[in-house]
């Protein structure tokens, strides 16, 4: 598709039909090409058991298609309607307090077979009726798949159940993955397995609890490969995403490339103010992360992104944001939502418009610039690639095995500090992978936390490194096996021999504060930072140290090694804890080290991105603060949206873009 879609979400169910039109109208108006709905329709099309009617929507199509608006379709199972609800309470999910009553959305348990039953029935007939209809480009599969981030009811109880008897075969299986000779935790058979949700203390271990959030991510890729069979079917040649609410959360977006054309997420990263611009290296994550989800094709969509700004927000940051995601490769930004609803759950949810229904006066022209620059080079960059020497490698097994129920808990934490930092340091493009990935094409992979490694991944990393890669990793790394439970190796585990040095011991940089009355830093040869929230004391094997420690007894040890290995090298940094900007530190050593060559010379708060079609660069730079910035040129270049040229310097007001060839 050669044309970027600049849309928004729509909802003709809670409007008039006498009210389309004009809402159509001037969406044209604003410059938009497309629009977002169905998702939450269920209801309207199937008002009661079995009597099916799309007239409506198809109605909503073709006012659509009259006024030059694409549709991006939404299959409707993200609701449950009332008299499935009445019928078979069942299909209900389920927390600690029981069953959800209904209303809201969300909910259903993808456990229960009935559920799945009427949730297949109503994707086939929406496609069937729908699917053909020349003004649909694209298909979204449900809505932010992974809420709510738990189901604990009777139907999920029986499908966990089932479901580790398929992975483990016997219960003794079971009880040696799960370490169950602790505190007589063992079990006779799969059928006396719960859900500790209520459990008393230690109830909910690492084993258990890495075995369920699999198990949870699998009844939602179970649901999503059904629809997308169904869209397949009905709606040939349309794209088929969904919109993850962020590709780290609660399912595991690996497997659902295996039946998506594409990634798409929903980018509720807060927008920037000022000199908090490093909010947006989280976008710049998520979206490398779907364009690694997108089957080789390196774009993606952008399913929902604020189209208005608050008060103490200027609007040119709708513009950077929707730049910063086409810099890295997104085909469309589809607006939350277009009109404020009047009432429900979100209502005066401010939206594209504002609730007298007219355009807001500081944002209209905003937008009507960003889809005319847009439309402008599109063309140009549709179809390019990001070629990356730099990844930041994420496990599901690694978020998912960290302690507690927890959405963007501690190794999420450290894995956005790693990616923004290296990103923002670097001035380069940064491709998010996963451990099955192939890790030779590129010069440096950071890899924080990775504690849960089988001796396979290991092996692959090792070799990596003797081929020549630079691996950058902490002492967190490698320390546990595949059902979470601990090796009997020093850290960094499995990766000792590789790093040259193991932790002799180890304390909370709170404790080191208290003891030594000093926050405690990490020395680089050109810069420091402070160190994270656990400092570990290293003894050194074969691995030379590059960083060192500022305070107490540990001033002056090793808090960064570098160990040769074969052709490449480990960098193991001893320090865990969430800060980027120790992360940009470490990242400035690495690119001074091993002769990392950032895209751009670019001022603080310049994101710089690259595509490359047909062996020509596209070299954005996106502005992300409320200051004027400057890159420095090593050759002319010129600005492909303004036309303007540059010799040495080119400058950008604040959250400007450059797209500089």
């Amino acid at each position: 598709m050669s044309e970027f879609l600049l849309g928004a979400s729509y909802y003709p169910e809670w409007w008039s039909r006498d009210e389309w039109e004009k809402d159509f109208e001037m969406m044209a108006e604003l410059g938009l090409n497309c629009v977002r709905m169905g998702e939450f329709a269920w209801s309207w099309y199937e008002p009661r058991e079995g009597e099916f009617n799309f007239e409506p929507m198809l109605a909503a199509v073709d006012c659509a298609e009259r006024h030059g608006i694409k549709v991006i379709m939404g299959t409707s199972t993200a609701v449950c309607p009332a008299w499935l609800y009445k019928k078979y309470p069942e299909v209900k999910g389920g927390n600690v307090h029981g069953h959800y009553d209904f209303g809201g959305r969300k909910g259903q348990c993808l456990s229960s077979e009935i559920f799945l039953h009427y949730a297949e029935r109503i994707t086939e007939e929406q496609t069937k009726a729908l699917g053909g209809h020349p003004n649909i480009v694209g298909w979204q599969l449900d809505n932010e798949p992974g809420f709510p981030f738990s189901d604990f009811d009777a139907c999920c109880r029986k499908g966990f159940q089932e479901w580790l008897r398929e992975k483990y075969g016997t219960i003794d299986e079971l009880n040696k993955a799960w370490f169950t000779m602790m505190w007589s935790n063992v079990y006779n058979d799969f059928d006396e397995i719960d859900i500790p949700v209520n459990a008393c203390e230690g109830g909910w271990t690492l084993e258990v609890q890495l075995d369920y959030r699999k198990y949870f991510s699998f009844t939602f890729n179970r649901l999503l490969r059904i629809e997308a069979g169904y869209v397949r079917k009905n709606s040939p040649g349309r794209f088929i995403y969904t919109n993850w609410p962020g590709a780290n959360w609660s399912v595991n977006c690996f497997e659902g490339s295996e039946y998506l054309d594409l990634a798409g997420w929903d980018n509720y990263v807060g927008q920037p103010n000022g000199d908090n611009y490093r909010v947006q290296l989280r976008a710049s994550m998520e979206h490398s992360f779907d364009r690694r989800l997108s089957n080789g094709k390196e774009k993606f969509l952008v399913a929902e992104q604020l189209g208005y700004t608050d008060a103490n927000t200027p609007p040119e940051v709708i513009a950077a944001q929707t730049w910063l995601n086409v810099s890295h490769g997104a085909f469309a930004t589809v607006f939350f939502e277009w009109r404020t609803p009047n009432g429900g759950a979100e209502q005066e949810y401010a939206s594209v418009l504002g609730k007298d229904r007219q355009f807001r006066p500081e944002t209209y022209p905003v937008i009507r610039k960003l889809s005319a620059q847009i439309k402008g080079i599109y063309d140009e960059i549709d179809d390019a690639k990001t070629p990356s020497d730099v990844a930041a490698l994420y496990s599901y097994e690694n978020s998912w095995g960290t302690r507690g129920w927890v959405v963007d808990g501690p190794y999420d934490e450290e894995f956005f500090n790693a990616y923004g930092g290296f990103k923002n340091s670097l001035k380069t493009d940064v491709d998010v992978i996963g451990i099955d990935d192939d890790f030779g094409k590129y010069k440096a992979i950071v890899m924080p936390n990775h504690r849960i490694t089988t001796p396979e991944q290991a092996d692959r990393l090792i070799k990596y490194v003797e081929n020549g890669g630079v691996l950058i990793m902490n002492t967190e790394c490698g320390n546990r096996d595949e059902f979470n439970k601990m090796r009997d190796l020093l850290d960094p585990g499995l990766f000792a021999e590789l790093c040259g040095a193991k932790v002799d011991s180890s304390i909370s940089s709170d404790k080191l504060k208290k003891q030594t009355g000093e926050d405690c830093f990490v020395i680089f040869p050109n810069g420091k930072a402070r160190a994270g929230e656990t400092v570990n004391r290293l003894v050194l094997d074969t691995a030379e140290p590059a960083a060192e420690y500022s305070c107490g007894l540990l001033s002056g040890k090793p808090a960064v090694t570098v160990n040769k290995y074969g052709k490449g090298c480990a960098v193991l940094f001893a320090t865990v804890g969430n800060d980027v900007y120790f992360y940009e530190a470490l990242a400035d050593f690495v690119k001074d080290r091993f002769n990392l060559v950032p895209l751009l010379d670019a001022d603080d708060g310049i994101i710089v991105s690259s595509r490359v079609k047909e062996e020509k660069t596209f070299i954005f730079a996106v502005n992300m603060k409320d200051k004027a910035g400057t890159v420095r040129l090593e050759k002319p270049m010129k600005d492909i949206i303004s036309g303007r040229e540059f010799e040495k310097t080119a400058r950008l007001e604040p959250y400007e873009t450059i797209v500089l060839i």
